[in-house]
């Protein structure tokens, strides 16, 4: 082959792919896409239920040796509530249905007292924080 035919083989090559790259562009210009309604419930039509078993046949305990922190804050609400506490240098957030320690799972929060549960035992702590 003479060195024309090659230079004529090479440009219809790179003229295809221009020609293909283009209608490409053409096509992703006038693409739209395809947009999707989601529906969202809204918060308020959601109901809670609580699944706390308060019975008088749950064991109280509210000065157990090993359970010995300190209230140094809180927040509390009917379905969301947390409490800060501290125990020897350490501090914990626990918030709603949250363990402390892997152990104590926060049951309720009020002014009065926080509620940790354990095993169907009860555990207690005065809330004395801004009083």
């Amino acid at each position: 082959m003479n060195l024309i035919n090659i230079k004529k083989i090479i440009f219809a090559v790179i003229v295809c792919v221009a020609i293909l790259m283009t209608a490409y562009t053409v096509l992703q210009i006038f693409n739209k896409p395809n947009i999707k309604e989601i529906n969202i419930p809204n918060i308020k039509d959601i109901e809670f239920t609580s699944s706390i078993d308060t019975s008088s046949n749950i064991d109280v305990s509210s000065n157990n040796i090993n359970f010995d922190y300190q209230l140094i804050g809180y927040r509390s609400g009917e379905t969301d509530f947390s409490v800060i506490l501290k125990k020897g240098n350490k501090e914990f957030v626990v918030s709603s249905g949250d363990k402390l320690e892997g152990l104590y799972e926060l049951v309720a929060v009020n002014e009065d007292e926080v509620i940790f549960s354990n095993k169907g035992k009860l555990y207690k702590i005065k809330n004395s924080v801004g009083k």
